[in-house]
């Protein structure tokens, strides 16, 4: 009889120890359910939607790093400025890592008006940097430079080392970097006109790719090296029109037909799109086609001149004049967030971001002469320098 007692107390106790178990998993799965929806969420654009789950998840677990970040991410995107920085403050007292993020303090830098990478002179001794573009493996930069009046594409390291010059003669312009960092293509003049030219970094082999008597600028490869989009006047020398010109057969063909200034095209990163600039509204703005051209859509539009688009997965990176100076900007394509990546008194122009999105290049006029600038994209601002700022934005609203 006290063993039926026994055994029958046993298992009412492993009755109550289930209940609360499957309790506890209820609840905990319950809070990861509302953090998968604040997170999906945000990836849709409810941003709304996304503070009501997210907010819920740090109710029932304030101890919830991720849910304070991407609730962060969600009041940033809804421009609540002020509670997107309390949320950062708090990451930061919780000592998260994710106040590390490069993408949340990108969104900060920009509220704060701090440029949110650190840049990096590129010490050329030469009078001019008009042009440069990253190799793929980050450790080398194409670039056109001139001591006078007459610019040539050199090869150089990031300390400014040249280690090769490409030409010797003509205007030289327009450097890229193929894919696999072997090939350069770029512009010259030294057949009288600006043709496009292939040129073998290995063996020095150079060839062109264009032979007309027109002017062809802006030569951007495509992600699988096989195509080169540029802009030319080939067909009227009044218009300016967007082409692409095959690497190995060197056929051309033309994408777009106005009679409006279209330039600055270039491949997006999946190789699925060409992204470019034109003035076909008044003022130039981005727009988006098919890569055999057609299916043409304004990508990003202002009242400003918006031109060098490249596009990075949903992430659009461009040079604007919307400030009155040409600076440049992020705009994320599906979040609708702009933001601007360079605040200094100088002119930031030619951006080029390497097909990984991880590094830029720009040219930065700077007492009347040129120079290189290069940033790593992942590599963000001090957490300590944003937090600084933050609360010199906030204090004053304490008094």
């Amino acid at each position: 009889m006290r063993e039926d007692m026994i055994e029958k107390m046993y298992n009412y106790k492993t009755v109550i120890l289930f209940c609360i178990v499957a309790l506890f998993f209820i609840t905990v799965c319950a809070r990861k359910s509302d953090l998968q929806k604040g997170i999906e969420a945000i990836d849709k654009g409810d941003y709304v939607k996304a503070v009501e789950y997210l907010q819920n998840t740090t109710s029932n677990d304030p101890l919830n790093q991720e849910a304070y970040f991407h609730l962060c991410l969600a009041y940033a995107y809804l421009d609540s400025v002020d509670k997107s920085y309390h949320t950062y403050l708090r990451l930061i007292s919780m000592q998260s890592p994710f106040k590390d993020s490069s993408q949340l303090k990108e969104i900060l830098a920009h509220f704060l008006n701090l440029e949110p990478y650190v840049w990096h002179l590129v010490p050329m001794k030469m009078n001019q940097q008009f042009k440069g573009v990253m190799s793929p493996d980050g450790q080398a930069i194409a670039v056109a430079a001139a001591t006078r009046d007459r610019a040539n594409i050199y090869l150089i390291s990031l300390d400014g080392t040249i280690i090769k010059k490409i030409t010797k003669s003509g205007m030289n312009t327009d450097p890229d970097f193929s894919p696999d960092g072997k090939h350069l293509v770029f512009v010259s003049d030294v057949d009288g006109d600006e043709d496009i030219y292939f040129y073998s970094i290995e063996d020095g082999h150079i060839e062109k790719l264009t032979d007309n008597t027109a002017q062809d600028f802006s030569p951007s490869f495509s992600p699988d090296g096989s195509d080169i989009v540029f802009i030319s006047n080939m067909h009227d020398t009044f218009k300016w029109e967007i082409y692409k010109v095959n690497v190995n057969t060197k056929r051309t063909k033309r994408l777009t037909n106005n009679r409006y200034w279209d330039g600055f095209p270039k491949f997006s990163s999946d190789g699925k799109s060409i992204v470019y600039s034109s003035k076909r509204n008044g003022s130039e703005d981005i727009y988006i086609m098919n890569t055999n051209g057609g299916n043409e859509q304004v990508l990003y539009a202002s009242d400003a001149d918006e031109n060098d688009p490249f596009l990075k997965d949903d992430v659009l990176f461009f040079k604007s004049n919307r400030d009155d100076s040409w600076e440049i900007y992020r705009y994320d394509v599906k979040g609708k967030l702009l933001m601007r990546l360079t605040y200094n008194a100088q002119p930031d122009w030619n951006p080029r971001v390497t097909q990984d999105g991880m590094k830029m290049v720009v040219a930065r006029k700077v007492k009347n002469r040129w120079r290189l600038y290069f940033a790593n994209c992942d590599i963000s601002i001090p957490a300590e320098l944003i937090v600084k700022k933050i609360k010199e934005q906030l204090s004053p609203q304490k008094e």
